[in-house]
């Protein structure tokens, strides 16, 4: 997957970006760790969902 595009808004550079955040459920010990991944640009704060990368 390249690792920059062109925003759709500005034209500018969005970037790739992978977050992990920790989710606590209350009632399950275990806390879930979902994973986002999406494209954003720093220009002009468009962001979308990057798609999947089918195998």
């Amino acid at each position: 997957m390249p690792e920059t595009k062109e925003c759709p808004l500005c034209g500018g550079t969005m970037k790739y970006r992978i977050t992990q955040s920790t989710v606590h459920v209350p009632g399950n010990p275990n806390a879930s760790k979902p994973t986002t991944r999406e494209w954003v640009c720093p220009d002009c704060d468009y962001y979308e969902e990057a798609e999947e990368e089918g195998t």
